[in-house]
Parts: C-alpha cells; sequence; structure tokens
C-alpha cells in the first residue's frame, strides 16, 4: 500500500471530524458518509470515491426508471447530485476532476428535481454580459406568494440549499436558491463579487418581471459566506423587505491566516487570484467596515463554537445599526449541529417579516 503522506492525511482526518452534521443536514445519508470517508487515505481520492458514492445512487435510479418508480429515481438522482457536490465543493487539486464533477452535479441534479416536493424550476437570470442559474421553486396554495432569495456560501451551491429551502416553502414563501459569481455553475466564468449587492440587485430586477411571484415581499437569506452577501444586500438594496445572514464575517481578510488551507485554497481559486499571497488581499475587499445601517429588519444567526468563522464576528456584526442577533451557545458552523432548530427560527421569522410586509 502506497504510504500516507501527512498532510494529506491531516486533511482526510479533518474533513472526517469536522463534516459530517453539514454533509447529513444537507442531504448525505450518515451511512454514505462513513463508509465512503472508510474507502479515503489520501485527500487526493476525495473527489473519485465521493464520485464512487453517487454512481451507486445513479445505478438505483436507472433501475427505479425501468422499472417506472419514477419519485424514487428522481430521490435517487438529487442524492447522486449531492455527492458529486460533497466531493468538489473544496477539492482543488485536480481541476479537470473537479469540474467534471460539478457538471456532473448539475446533471443529476436536473432528472431529479421534479421529485421535490413542491418540484423546482431552473431558470437563468441576466447578470452584466453573463448569467447566473438559479432553482425556483414555488409553495402550493398562494398564486403570488412572498419569495426568498437563498445564497450560498463560498463551497456551497443552490443544489445544496434546497434542504433549508423546505423550511421557508412549508411556511407559504416561494425559494429561488441561486449561484452568484464565484459560485456553483458562475464559478468558473465569474470571479468572487465583494460587492455582492450587484448580483443581488439582478435577481431582484428578473422577480419583477414575474408574474407569479410577488416582488414587493422578497427576502434574503444567505449562509456562511452568503451571510456576508445577505448583509451587502440588506446594507444596499432598499427593495428587499427581510434578511436572514447565517454565520457570516464582518471582515474575511481578517480571518486569512486561521482559515482552514481547504478553505484558503478553495478563496484563493474562486476569488481568480492567481496566488494566495494576492487571494490574501481580495479577502480583505469582502467589509462590512463601511457599513453603518441596514435597509430592512436583518437577522444574524451565529454558533459560538463556530470554528470558520469566529463568534467574534458574529458580535461586530451586531453593532450595525438594524441588526438583531440570535446565538446558540453550542452551535457550529452554519448551526448544522441543530439544523432543525435553527432553520425553523429562521424561516418563522422571515414569514413573519415578509407577511408584515
Amino acid at each position: 500500500m502506497k504510504q500516507v503522506e501527512p498532510a494529506d492525511d491531516e486533511r482526510v482526518a479533518s474533513a472526517s471530524k469536522h463534516w459530517a452534521l453539514r454533509f447529513v443536514s444537507n442531504g448525505i445519508e450518515l451511512g454514505a458518509f462513513q463508509s465512503t470517508l472508510r474507502r479515503i487515505e489520501r485527500w487526493d481520492q476525495w473527489c473519485a470515491e465521493w464520485g464512487v458514492t453517487a454512481r451507486h445512487y445513479e445505478e438505483l435510479a436507472e433501475a427505479a426508471e425501468e422499472r417506472g418508480q419514477m419519485l424514487t429515481a428522481g430521490e435517487s438522482w438529487v442524492r447522486a447530485a449531492m455527492c458529486w457536490h460533497f466531493g468538489k465543493f473544496v477539492f482543488m487539486d485536480d481541476l479537470a476532476q473537479q469540474r467534471a464533477a460539478h457538471d456532473q452535479t448539475v446533471a443529476d441534479f436536473r432528472r431529479g428535481m421534479g421529485s421535490l416536493d413542491p418540484p423546482a424550476e431552473r431558470v437563468e437570470i441576466p447578470y452584466g454580459g453573463s448569467r447566473l442559474v438559479g432553482i425556483l421553486r414555488k409553495p402550493s396554495g398562494p398564486e403570488k406568494p412572498p419569495v426568498v432569495v437563498l445564497i450560498p456560501g463560498l463551497d456551497s451551491v443552490k443544489e445544496e440549499l434546497q434542504y433549508t429551502a423546505d423550511h421557508f416553502l412549508r411556511r407559504g414563501m416561494a425559494t429561488l436558491a441561486i449561484d452568484g459569481p464565484g459560485q456553483g455553475e458562475a464559478e468558473y466564468e465569474l470571479p468572487i463579487e465583494p460587492a455582492y449587492e450587484l448580483p443581488v440587485a439582478a435577481v431582484v430586477d428578473w422577480i419583477e418581471t414575474r408574474d407569479d411571484l410577488d416582488s414587493s415581499r422578497a427576502g434574503v437569506y444567505g449562509i456562511s459566506l452568503g451571510g456576508y452577501y445577505a448583509l451587502r444586500a440588506a446594507a444596499h438594496e432598499p427593495r428587499l423587505k427581510a434578511v436572514v445572514a447565517n454565520a457570516g464575517p464582518y471582515k474575511f481578510g481578517d480571518l486569512w491566516d486561521q482559515l482552514p488551507e481547504l478553505t484558503r485554497q478553495a478563496f484563493t481559486q474562486r476569488c481568480g487570484a492567481p496566488n494566495e499571497t494576492d487571494a490574501r488581499v481580495r479577502a480583505g475587499l469582502l467589509t462590512l467596515e463601511n457599513v453603518d445601517h441596514v435597509m430592512c429588519p436583518t437577522l444574524v444567526v451565529f454558533g459560538k463554537l463556530d470554528r470558520i468563522i469566529p463568534f467574534t464576528e458574529a458580535q461586530r456584526i451586531a453593532r450595525i445599526d438594524g441588526v438583531e442577533l440570535v446565538t446558540y451557545e453550542t452551535g457550529n458552523h452554519g448551526v448544522t449541529d441543530q439544523a432543525f432548530e435553527s432553520r425553523t427560527m429562521m424561516a418563522g421569522w422571515m414569514r413573519r417579516q415578509l407577511s408584515a410586509a
């Protein structure tokens, strides 16, 4: 057996220790997580072995289709997509392999998204000379529901956010999860945008063209670095009626030296920097230092035991006028250790704000 390199071993050990809660709360079966991790000895195996797990679900999907069991097939395609996603989400060692895994994430999810309840619609939103891809879902009942824009973080994508979207949908709100600059389908063409209010403005412009969504009652939810993006929108986009920011930083550059190595590598790639030295400078551009107030009700949610974005960042954000802070004493990054409790709380808060609007 090939000798295990210590650095690689450390990255795999860190993944095993810290990522299970996030994976399970966003669509990966615990058994699949455990069996996949048992096959991985070195970090360079990470993406390929998650592909093996994904292909198992693809085989289940194809067999179900042959039997005419379309719901089972769709659910299997979605699970396969999540496996491909978590194989590539911070895997920067082989960019060709990473891109192939992402393309498979998108393809498998498209085959299975009709099985979601309510089903999903793929949409494209003009943005500058390019476009942003979104996943739109609408609750049954209201003809013109309020809508919540869901913003991923540094290493998440619109497909991963559907497990959070379910809580908003069950409370009568439509959801529009997007891949913004540096995220998902846009990460290969558009670098990370510190002024994320610009893509949010384009998304709200698009919502205003729809006669099946109530653009006068639009909110935003963002997770991790998406929490920073959500706060930028809260401070600059007057059409928003409510914003929830989960685990976002105040100034990303201040955290650079303490960020996990995989996070630094992912940021370097997705911001378009040639090296980590330049990436550190670009990380400093993601800041709320010039924000002194928000333009709509804004909820900041944070776990005090967050090992990615420290709780001191929440304390800095809480000094912004108009921000309400909710903390979880034992919460991890994104509070995925208390996913049901935190997500239902955030969805209930958003429903109250948009109902009042």
